[in-house]
């Protein structure tokens, strides 16, 4: 038989013993004790000696040898022990003499130990008895007393002291299944037993460690694992009574810290870095330190990446939105550099289908301009992960059906039907399939229509157009060869009415060559004849305007010739007049205005030159006043207008550059240096065009080297005043360079030395 551990079925006898000569428990439970031997004889040692367990009643009363409180390591072997006991303690005299056996004829008597009656015999014997016992006694005593093999032992008949035993012993690897194995172990115990006090103190202990692993589980980010443990505690213990509570609270804030991660992630899916950043520090009070930790980190983590994810999105759309197929090639690459761990994976794939999408656009487009090599080139570089590769498939098929058709025979175009009907229900672009096959067999039906309509206009008669354009009308508007039907309808229409007005325009022509105002008005009559929208309106329109023109010329040159002959002899206002009799919209209407311009303008320098030479010479003399009265006599519109008034500005200026510097000399007059610093600022003020502004200048040096002089004069008297007028003279004066020289010469004088 085995145990629980699966180690052979123990001797309970020799178990007990062994075990109450251990190391005492924690638990307080006395060890066992090998009882002193009973003072009756020193000559002999009893075999056994009776230990008494204190604590249970299992043990009580079992007879133990000694030999069993001593380790097998440390009892000394069966061959020293033989002489030992022969010397020391000899055996007690038998109360049956010794004889010869049943076979001899008479008893052996032994012979006489007279020694036995000495007494040195007796007290060697003694002290050589109570030495052994000593020593016998030191080694029980002080030898190590051996470790129970906790998993070897059969529990079923384990002592209470060793179940306390072994559970501590469980219990001190500090793990939940070891202190649920050390509550197992002792709480099988009876309720009344002895040590039930302190079995319940330990389970409680032990139920409150459990706990507490299981809240380091939670901490270090196990929640499944420590709501596990904490249910495992015992219901009858008080940290049970604790486990609702606290596994409730572990849900709310591992529930909090979950929402407030996934609001992060919607922050970092619109790409609100700012605001995913404020939300992820929300989790470093969340109460967990795998959220306050790793999961803030990781979260920090997907931040930076978002950050760079982001701008990888930003780049790619930019070179989108640029257009052509190397920048959309470059776009895809750049939104494939977005891993799936990305919180923008999602959006960098939308991205590439949508480049993917627009890379078949081009191809559309391509194909539109029958470019087929383009078109299936650019569809063979749509990448896998645009997820459209079904679309891809059916394009190039439509498009290759397409190519066939665009030759417009007959039997292309069937060969193209066939090819499109590949396209099953299930794909994406059956539908275009569909609209082109109807297209197609639609086309087919045009195409005979129009070769028919070819053959009859081929006749070149009107009656043969009329039959064409008969049979081409059958052919919508809407139809694939509708254009094209119409396109042929025009043409046609338009033979027959050029062959139909041809001699109404000729017969116009004919009469206008002769040149007189009666021909060219015939010719104007047969030419209105051709209606509005006819095939010949526009020449005939434009022959009328040129027959017009001439018929006004003729009737109008007269007057234009009359109007030049007055003016040649400086009769200029009739001249105008006359020339104004031609009305506007006439041949000769520009012409005349051209002349009636030339005229006016010549009149009115006639008429305003004068004033305008007077106000000159008022100007030369200095009379400006009167030289601006007399220009502004001029009026807005005359010819001399704009001449007048630029001489007008020019004189204002002048006008004004005097007053100023007549200011100027009535404030130097005053002599004192802040006169003659203001009299320098009202000269400096004469616009630089103006004629006084060469006058200003030299005056404005004379007055600065003045104020120079008077500073100089000024310093021995008040250094400091002289300072201050040196530095007032201005910057743009003669003598402003000499004045700040003689400054620094001054203070560098003038400076009060330092005391030390």
């Amino acid at each position: 038989m085995t145990g629980k551990y699966g180690t052979p079925e123990h001797h309970p006898n020799r178990d007990r013993a062994n075990h109450a000569s251990r190391k005492p428990l924690d638990s307080g439970i006395p060890p066992l004790r090998i009882p002193a031997p009973p003072h009756r004889s020193p000559t002999a040692i009893p075999e056994s000696s009776e230990a008494v367990h204190p604590d249970h009643s299992e043990l009580d009363a079992e007879p133990v040898a000694v030999s069993q409180f001593v380790e097998p390591s440390v009892q000394p072997s069966a061959q020293p022990a033989a002489p030992f006991a022969d010397s020391v303690l000899p055996a007690a005299p038998s109360k049956t003499p010794l004889k010869y056996s049943r076979r001899g004829k008479r008893s052996l008597k032994l012979p006489r130990l007279s020694f036995l009656r000495s007494w040195q015999f007796w007290g060697a014997a003694s002290v050589l008895a109570f030495s052994g016992i000593g020593v016998l006694s030191a080694l029980v005593l002080l030898r190590l007393p051996s470790v129970p093999n906790c998993p070897a032992i059969f529990w079923p008949t384990a002592s209470a002291s060793l179940r306390i035993y072994c559970a501590q012993l469980t219990a001190e690897r500090h793990t939940v299944d070891d202190l649920l194995t050390a509550i197992e172990l002792v709480n099988r115990l009876p309720p009344d037993h002895p040590l039930r006090p302190e079995i319940n103190r330990n389970i409680e202990e032990w139920a409150k460690e459990i706990l507490i692993l299981a809240e380091q589980s939670f901490q270090q980010g196990h929640l499944t694992e420590a709501i596990a443990d904490a249910k495992r505690i015992p219901s009858d213990t008080a940290a049970h009574q604790l486990v609702d509570k606290q596994i409730q609270q572990w849900r709310a804030i591992w529930a909090n810290a979950e929402k407030i991660y996934g609001e992060a992630e919607m922050a970092l899916q619109k790409q609100d870095l700012r605001q995913a950043f404020s939300i992820a520090t929300r989790l470093l009070e969340v109460g967990n330190t795998y959220w306050e930790t790793t999961k803030y980190q990781e979260l920090n983590h997907l931040i930076t990446r978002t950050r760079e994810d982001g701008a990888k999105l930003d780049q790619a759309k930019g070179l989108a939105d640029q257009g052509g197929l190397a920048n959309l090639l470059k776009a895809i690459e750049l939104a494939e550099e977005v891993n799936g761990d990305s919180p923008l994976y999602a959006r960098a794939q939308e991205r590439i289908q949508e480049f993917g999408r627009d890379m078949l656009a081009l191809a559309e487009e391509a194909l539109a301009g029958r470019d087929y090599n383009a078109a299936i080139d650019i569809t063979r570089q749509i990448p896998e992960k645009a997820g459209i590769q079904a679309e891809v498939q059916d394009f190039e098929t439509l498009a290759e059906a397409q190519a066939r058709a665009w030759t417009g025979i007959v039997e292309d175009i069937e060969s193209a039907i066939l090819h499109a009907q590949k396209i099953g229900r299930d794909r994406p672009l059956y539908g275009r399939a569909q609209q082109l096959i109807t297209y197609w067999h639609l086309e087919i039906q045009d195409v005979q229509r129009l070769n028919t309509a070819q053959r009859l206009a081929q006749g070149g008669a009107v009656g043969d157009l009329r039959a064409a354009i008969a049979e081409a009308q059958m052919v919508p508007v809407s139809n694939p060869r509708g254009d094209q039907a119409q396109d042929s309808i025009d043409q046609w229409i338009t033979s027959i009415e050029t062959m139909e007005d041809r001699p109404y325009l000729d017969r116009a022509e004919q009469l206008a060559s002769r040149g007189d105002m009666a021909s060219l008005r015939s010719a104007i009559s047969e030419a209105e004849r051709i209606g509005s929208g006819r095939a010949l309106y526009g020449d005939a329109s434009q022959r009328i305007r040129e027959w017009t023109a001439q018929i006004q010329r003729i009737e109008d040159q007269p007057i234009l010739t009359q109007a030049r002959l007055l003016a040649d002899y400086g009769n200029l206002s009739d001249a105008i007049n006359i020339a104004a009799q031609i009305d506007s919209g006439r041949a000769l209407y520009d012409e005349a205005q051209g002349d009636i311009q030339a005229w006016t303008d010549q009149l009115q320098r006639q008429q305003d030159q004068p004033y305008l030479t007077l106000a000159r010479q008022l100007a030369s003399q200095g009379d400006i006043s009167r030289a601006i009265a007399t220009a502004s006599q001029i009026r807005p519109g005359r010819v001399l207008y704009d001449e007048a008034q630029t001489d007008i500005q020019a004189w204002s200026r002048q006008s004004e550059g005097q007053d100023q510097l007549q200011q100027a000399y009535e404030t130097a007059q005053i002599g004192t240096s802040a006169m003659l610093l203001m009299a320098i600022d009202v000269a400096n003020q004469i616009p630089e065009d103006s004629p006084s502004r060469a006058e200003a200048d030299h005056m404005i040096n004379r007055w600065s080297w003045q104020l120079l002089q008077m500073a100089e004069t000024q310093a021995t008297l008040d250094p400091m005043a002289a300072i201050a007028i040196a530095e007032g003279i201005p910057p743009y004066t003669e003598a402003y360079s000499a004045a700040q020289q003689q400054v620094q010469e001054w203070q560098q004088q003038f400076s009060p030395t330092s005391t030390p």
